[in-house]
């Protein structure tokens, strides 16, 4: 149903949130709105209403900064379970005495998960919420022309365009991979070893099937999401390295999941030279301004372990740029060392490196801004994004 105002008016209105754009997601492909709003650097907020499910994407200069649902297959300690990250009964057993708001802080805080494992749930997360609006052909969806404020400043920051490119190849091989592996309750039983030509993926999906396993269940030992797990299993299939079933293999033992363990820390680059200071400069005062307020409210040991543990895991961002990094006790990069990779690595980095370089400190601050907020307090936490955004202004003004 649609209200038409008389006399008719529009495009005056200077209240927010408004309704700039609705429809039938069955009638009108989300994908084709999200290529514009991408392409159109959007801000603003699309909502999803389906049966059973009403999610959300915020929008920032048409980039993703967050997404959000009230499907209970959505919730993070859902997405943790599934990526094998903590098992059920411990995410129930800190559910007794935590909200769930706050259960990602707290499985850190007891030792169960390392904090930037629990950034890439976040981010996981988000994937997850936008690939499921993608396959929507139901309900409605209702465009927002709304500020994001000081939120978007220390939420996610995923490019809109891979994450459109990714869902939509997702859909096009989670058809093809169905035809022979059609859910993820399938055991899977092993056939034969590797022969050295495997992927490192499928090899370490291969050591891991016992005939005990189902795909679900190789997808929480590998850290591996239900698309990634089943296209190397489909691999695995098609070389005949497996087969698939419904019961368990005869001889099977079952394995608990164990802990995550934290990723190795990649190898330093060599250095070179480049004067690339200004981009740095002011992303290095923003890490600082961080660093310091949470060290005024007594969180400072704590939140360098993460920075420095995500840094090291290479979890922060997929640029070579960051690989062998630590923070400095101020907070900062090393700025030789960082201008040195950059000028090692620029003629790699594409059309426009000096745009990859921000992306890649781009990722870290947001990284900081997350580790930040699950330690602030809440109006802490808004008044250090308060400053960040200015800080941020004076590298868009250049």
């Amino acid at each position: 149903m649609v209200w038409l105002k008389q006399p008719v008016s529009g495009g005056v209105l200077d209240v927010r949130p408004r309704v700039v754009l609705a429809g039938d997601p069955g009638l009108f492909p989300l994908s084709d709105l999200i290529a514009f709003l991408g392409q159109s650097r959007w801000t603003g907020v699309l909502r999803l209403v389906v049966p059973g499910a009403d999610r959300t994407l915020a929008l920032k200069d048409g980039e993703v900064r967050w997404a959000s649902s009230d499907a209970p297959t959505d919730r993070i300690g859902e997405v943790m379970v599934r990526l094998g990250y903590v098992t059920r009964t411990k995410l129930e057993e800190v559910l007794r005495d935590t909200p769930p708001s706050r259960v990602g802080r707290a499985l850190v805080e007891r030792g169960l998960m390392q904090a930037h494992d629990l950034w890439k749930v976040v981010t996981e997360q988000a994937s997850e919420i936008f690939h499921a609006m993608m396959l929507a052909k139901e309900g409605a969806f209702f465009l927002l022309d709304q500020d994001l404020g000081d939120q978007a400043v220390h939420s996610l920051n995923l490019s809109m365009q891979s994450l459109l490119m990714d869902s939509i190849r997702k859909i096009d091989e989670m058809a093809h991979f169905r035809k022979r592996i059609p859910h993820a309750r399938l055991y899977v039983v092993k056939k034969r070893g590797s022969d050295g030509k495997l992927e490192p993926e499928e090899d370490q999906v291969l050591a891991l099937v016992d005939g005990a396993r189902t795909v679900g269940e190789l997808a929480q030992h590998a850290r591996l999401n239900e698309f990634d797990i089943t296209r190397v299993v489909y691999r695995l299939l098609e070389g005949g390295f497996v087969s698939v079933g419904q019961h368990p293999s005869a001889t099977a033992a079952s394995v608990p999941v164990q802990p995550a363990t934290p990723s190795a820390p990649r190898p330093p680059v060599t250095p070179g030279a480049l004067d690339e200071r200004k981009v740095l400069n002011i992303f290095n005062f923003i890490f600082r301004e961080v660093r310091n307020e949470v060290s005024r409210h007594g969180k400072l040991e704590t939140f360098m372990q993460a920075a420095n543990a995500g840094l090291a895991s290479g979890s922060l961002s997929p640029s070579p740029l960051l690989n062998g990094l630590n923070f400095q006790p101020d907070g900062s990069l090393p700025e030789a060392v960082v201008l040195a990779a950059y000028a090692q690595l620029s003629p790699s980095l594409g059309t426009e490196p000096l745009a990859s370089f921000r992306q890649a400190l781009s990722d870290v601050m947001f990284f900081l801004l997350f580790q930040a907020g699950e330690l602030l307090e809440k109006s802490a936490d808004e008044e250090l994004a308060r400053r960040v955004k200015e800080l941020l202004s004076t590298l868009d003004a250049q």
